[in-house]
């Protein structure tokens, strides 16, 4: 922000000294929330800006600049560092890494907020019906696996061997459970049999 613009006493989204400075972070209409900290200008006096913080005003570190000095800092405070009862962060931060009036940045930051939630959401109950409509699926293939293994072993015995499994196929992108059944030619053999005691009994 510019030096002329700015208040004491009002809360700013600052980029911490100390933090990578990039210029999406500097751009109001870009950056997160997760990329500054809620501060507090604590005065207008122009300080000799470098990279320290500390938990009161009162350290040698914090110097008034030299008049005409191009490397200048404004003492800043947050408490995004403090547990309750602990005291506050202090530091230098440059006038362009003071982003913008948080008040203003954190509407559009809930709006950003409750609508990646609401996609979240969205996106969770989709996974949800997708994984129902697969134990569906698989709950009905076994289902239909059980009644043709019964019916088989009715019809032919255990005298050969037939197997059923579960697979899977794709269905329109979806791999969803597939119920196969595999015998060998003894018992093909042996169905073909039953299959023509059946004919001629009904003939």
């Amino acid at each position: 922000m510019k030096s002329t613009e700015l208040k004491i006493g009002v809360e700013y989204a600052v980029i911490p000294s100390w933090d990578y400075s990039s210029a999406d972070k500097k751009n109001p209409a870009l950056v997160s929330r997760n990329h500054v900290a809620k501060a507090e200008l604590v005065s207008l006096e122009k300080y000799d800006y470098k990279v320290f913080r500390f938990d009161s005003p009162n350290n040698p570190n914090f110097q008034p600049a030299p008049k005409g000095s191009r490397s200048v800092g404004y003492l800043v405070k947050s408490t995004a560092w403090s547990k309750i009862g602990d005291p506050e962060t202090y530091w230098l931060a440059r006038p362009q890494d003071i982003v913008a009036e948080y008040a203003g940045l954190e509407t559009r930051w809930a709006i950003q907020e409750r609508e990646a939630k609401d996609r979240e959401a969205k996106e969770q109950a989709e996974r949800e019906a997708k994984e129902q409509k697969r134990r569906d699926a698989l709950t009905n293939e076994q289902r239909k696996l059980d009644t043709v293994m019964l019916a088989l072993k009715t019809i032919i015995g255990d005298r050969v061997g037939v197997r059923g499994e579960l697979s899977s196929k794709n269905v329109n992108g979806e791999y969803l459970p597939c119920a196969e059944i595999t015998f060998d030619a003894r018992t093909l053999q042996v169905m073909i049999e039953k299959v023509l005691e059946a004919r001629e009994a009904v003939a």
